[in-house]
């Protein structure tokens, strides 16, 4: 897309996460190049199995599901849940909702069938939309007496071919587009609204300053079902770069189809990234990448440096061995793009835990509990403000007031900030650990093994013992041929010199047996479970 037209609609007030798909179309040079590649198959508007759709062939699916919608009596401000294996699809329905006007409640494929159900009751969908094999699973939780919408599976629904396309809904900017759910990774998962205008305003801040070529094509491993990664389709979709959707995370099919697809551009969750990252040298299929973009948690500096030794970058004409990494800190609750923002490039690395400086769209701050600011360097609340911010949770004002101290929005996570105004992460508030020793911050004391133990390729820092007797261990997956034998006393040593509190264990863990949630964040609170139990067993022998 041109420099000038960018700028046109970055410039445009009206437009916002309701109406992009249009605006696109309107603008695009070329409305019937390749914008959509699927990792599976999803069926055209006739019904065709496709890998890949035009703008002009995605506007004709959206409008026909969206035709099929509005046949169901689905009109404005309407929930309607849209629940399948992740892909394409959940952004193909997003759209067909949100130009009547209703409001897509996306849910990971993968959610547990009951909170599935609880979900769907707070946000009281008008339907849900969902495929044969979740379908299948929610049969013993939906309740007919007590769940009034209807259900359908696209499995066995063909929306109407040549059907009348009901007009484009105007939004105000205050109108909410979709619900997101948060990972669940300290709880239930909370129902995030994101309004028309909030969400454009991440994408507009970095639609003028995408830097992109004629090959340029965006790979997105995110969870398709989370907001960020709708946010990446409309950028990609206003900016004119094509998008290939990943449906398997897991870092060998990522990096076959960057290979496959001859990606320049790859985001991901941190996990994913590391995914990448972990793999042997040489396994091949990022030489293309010239950018890598890690939403959510920030990733850790040991990755980060693995990655950016891959992919090349531009001198001149010519390709050089090497690329950048963008770490763009954020939550659900902050909208999309991020709210905090690092750049790595070869050959310079950033100080642990760092997360960069803020945004331009962001307020960002550091809180005591009693929501005044913290000094330079005190560990404190993160809270922003800003127009990327949620409206709140859809039909629980309760956690949404609880959310806010002093007019800012808190994440939950522990962060300080250095005289230079570049923030740090040291830890999930419900994560950090407090010993006799002192404070453990799991997340900052993963980074430093990391950096400092090579031989660790990946750990997780968690409590154990019970209340009164809390002490702090790491699990460590070892690359192969080294062992735990006097790795808690070069641990602790480590810690010493960087004085921080020490650990009381170390041991060696088989990465396929950390449990994870649906977005593949490492759930601490269910490991807290398992090591104060493990403790408490150990000291009745």
């Amino acid at each position: 897309m041109p420099a000038a037209v960018r700028q046109d609609i970055a410039d445009d007030p009206t437009v916002g996460g309701g109406n992009a798909l249009e605006t696109a179309m309107r603008v695009s040079p070329d409305v019937h190049a390749p914008y959509l590649f699927a990792e599976r198959f999803v069926l055209d508007a006739r019904g065709v199995p496709r890998d890949q759709l035009s703008l002009t062939e995605l506007t004709d699916l959206v409008g026909a599901w969206s035709s099929w919608y509005a046949g169901r009596g689905v009109g404005p401000r309407d929930r309607v849940g849209v629940h399948f294996r992740d892909g394409a699809n959940n952004l193909i329905h997003y759209l067909a909702l949100s130009r009547l006007g209703a409001i897509a409640v996306l849910i990971n494929g993968e959610l547990d069938p009951a909170i599935v159900a609880a979900y769907l009751r707070q946000t009281t969908p008008a339907g849900l939309q969902t495929d044969d094999v979740r379908l299948e699973r929610l049969a013993g939780v939906l309740q007919p007496e007590v769940d009034s919408f209807w259900v359908s599976s696209i499995d066995s629904t063909v929306p109407p071919q040549d059907g009348p396309v009901p007009p484009v809904f105007r939004h105000a900017a205050s109108d909410p587009v979709l619900i997101c759910h948060t990972s669940g990774t300290t709880g239930t998962p909370k129902p995030v609204i994101w309004a028309h205008a909030q969400m454009m305003e991440g994408i507009r801040a970095h639609l003028t300053r995408f830097r992109d070529h004629r090959e340029s094509l965006i790979l997105s491993a995110l969870p398709q079902s989370h907001g960020s990664a709708i946010g990446y389709a409309l950028l990609a979709m206003l900016s004119g770069v094509p998008l290939a959707l990943m449906s398997d995370r897991s870092g060998r099919a990522v990096a076959a189809a960057a290979a496959r697809y001859r990606a320049t551009i790859v985001v991901g969750f941190a996990v994913t990234l590391a995914e990448l990252a972990l793999q042997e040298d040489g396994a091949g299929g990022l030489d293309q990448v010239e950018r890598w973009v890690s939403v959510g948690d920030a990733s850790h500096q040991a990755h980060i440096a693995r990655l950016v030794g891959q992919g090349r970058h531009w001198v001149g004409a010519k390709a050089v061995r090497g690329s950048i990494f963008v770490d763009g800190f954020g939550t659900s609750e902050l909208g999309w793009g991020g709210v905090l923002g690092a750049i790595t490039i070869p050959g310079v690395a950033t100080p642990h835990r760092c997360l960069g400086v803020p945004q331009s769209f962001a307020e960002v701050v550091v809180l005591r509990p009693d929501g005044t600011l913290a000094e330079t360097n005190e560990v404190g609340l993160l809270g922003v403000k800003g127009l990327t911010v949620t409206p709140g949770y859809w039909n629980d004002s309760d956690k949404t007031y609880r959310s806010l101290l002093n007019g800012y929005w808190t994440t939950g996570d522990l962060v300080y900030r250095d005289k230079a105004d570049r923030f740090y992460h040291v830890d999930r508030a419900v994560d950090a650990i407090q010993t006799a020793g002192g404070t453990v911050y799991s997340i900052l004391t993963e980074e430093i093994l990391l950096a400092h133990l090579p031989e660790i390729e990946d750990c997780v820092v968690v409590a154990a013992g019970e209340s009164g007797e809390v002490c702090a261990i790491a699990l460590v997956h070892l690359r192969d041929g080294f062992s735990t034998d006097g790795m808690l006393t070069r641990v602790n040593e480590v810690l010493d010199g960087l004085g921080r509190a020490r650990l009381a264990d170390v041991r060696a863990a088989d990465a396929r047996t950390v449990p994870v949630g649906v977005t593949g964040k490492v759930l601490k609170r269910k490991l807290r479970r398992e090591y104060a139990a493990t403790a408490a067993q150990e000291t009745a022998k």
